[in-house]
């Protein structure tokens, strides 16, 4: 029997080693077919790299289409080479968080070729302005740096794992690269930071215009400056005791406060009139404006039966022209009179002197395959990323999308869409 038992035992010992010597070959294998996948995708993403650099300089040079074209399909190549290449590199358990970083700057990078770039090229009838170009410079210098960094890193991404290994800069280029296209497509002055007030200045400014903020604590200071469709803000958080009461943006530059929100629940369960609600609104935007105003309101029922909203919109009105862009949206609660929220993006837009190169019947015509049929209103001054952030004189033409009210606002001088805006606002007549 022992000898049985021996017997068996040898069988088993023999075929468990067997085994595992399949196994092991089958993981070498694996791994070597691993290998050599990691090799020819670290080989793309530097053939992409070094493609992208050299479309970059060749669009500098010539500003023709065809270059840009080229360099939109590399870059995106080049994002869904580094995307396979950060893949193969981690595990679900494991990830590896540097070359996310890294990824999540080449993919913004992407975003602003292959979406703003492109439109911006696009509206400046296939001609780069210099901000593009300085844009383009700026990519161009952190693209040739990570290619250097390429080098030190392609034999061991492993290692970036510990936070502890160098990573030969990886991320200082990562938040150089997001830096440049956050400022290209959000700052108001492209690719700069305009000056700024400090946050203390900031704080000051916000409770001159609404005292009663005063009466609330700011638990956490919050000195970084956020960039956001041409608003550089700081954001304040106001609590009482433990609730947050109130959420502002206080604009970096001048005070000014671009968002307000009421956060606490207030409920009285008195009905507002609409006689009422608009004399809170306009009290409110008296804080930050005096003067000509286009007033217009929208009533919003909670289907759930809560709270109902008074929506007013408050347009300046400059020389018969409306300000778009500094326009204000107020929004008051019906049950308890309280401003909920009030948003602006720009104070004191000047018109600045434009020429009517074409007439509002020729821009119905000239758009009328892309939008339809084109109602013009008026005159108004907008600011968008397509004005880089300054003040532009356009025609606004009313027509619908996809069942919905919308507003297409089209420069004067250059006949090209600049904003675009879903309308649900009315004129208050009273």
């Amino acid at each position: 029997m022992k000898k049985y038992t021996k017997t068996m035992l040898m069988i088993l010992l023999l075929g468990s080693i067997i085994i595992n010597m399949v196994y092991y070959r089958n993981i070498k294998d694996a791994e070597e077919k691993i290998n050599h996948v990691n090799t020819i995708i670290a080989s793309n993403v530097e053939s992409n790299m070094r493609q992208s650099i050299m479309y970059i300089q060749e669009l500098i040079d010539t500003g023709s289409p065809q270059a840009l074209q080229n360099l939109e399909r590399t870059v995106g190549t080049l994002t869904l080479a580094f995307n396979h290449w950060v893949d193969l590199n981690q595990t679900r358990r494991n990830p590896n968080e540097r070359m996310q970083r890294s990824l999540s700057s080449i993919e913004g990078l992407r975003n602003i070729i292959n979406h703003h770039l492109s439109n911006q090229y696009t509206i400046n009838e296939n001609q780069l302005l210099e901000a593009d170009i300085q844009m383009l410079e700026n990519v161009n210098e952190q693209l040739k740096r990570l290619l250097l960094v390429y080098h030190n890193i392609e034999d061991r991404l492993l290692e970036l794992k510990n936070p502890i290994a160098s990573d030969g800069g990886l991320i200082q280029i990562s938040d150089n690269l997001e830096e440049i296209t956050r400022l290209y497509r959000h700052s108001k002055l492209p690719n700069k930071h305009p000056k700024y007030i400090t946050y203390e200045e900031a704080i000051v400014e916000v409770e001159k215009k609404i005292p009663f903020l005063k009466d609330f604590s700011i638990k956490e200071e919050k000195p970084q400056v956020i960039i956001r469709d041409g608003i550089h803000y700081y954001e304040v958080n106001y609590f009482e005791d433990k609730e947050e009461a109130y959420y502002v943006w206080a604009d970096a530059t001048d005070g000014n406060i671009r968002n307000f929100e009421l956060r606490k629940n207030i409920y009285n369960g008195k009905m507002l009139s609409q006689n009422e609600a608009i004399a809170i609104a306009r009290n409110f935007t008296n804080k930050f404006y005096r003067g000509d105003m286009k007033e217009e309101m929208f009533y919003m029922e909670d289907k759930d039966g809560g709270d109902a909203i008074y929506s007013f919109r408050f347009t300046p009105i400059k020389e018969d022209v409306g300000i778009v862009s500094d326009a204000s949206i107020i929004n008051v609660s019906t049950s308890s009179g309280e401003v909920l929220k009030y948003t602006n993006d720009f104070t004191d837009t000047r018109i600045m002197p434009q020429e009517e190169v074409f007439s509002p019947e020729e821009l119905q015509e000239r758009h009328k395959e892309e939008f339809g049929m084109l109602e013009y209103q008026d005159l108004a001054v907008v600011r968008s990323f397509y004005t880089r952030y300054q003040p532009r004189l356009t025609y606004r033409f009313k027509t619908m999308h996809n069942q919905q009210e919308t507003m297409i606002f089209i420069d004067v001088t250059t006949g090209m869409p600049v904003y675009q805006l879903y309308y649900v606002h009315y004129p208050i007549f009273n």
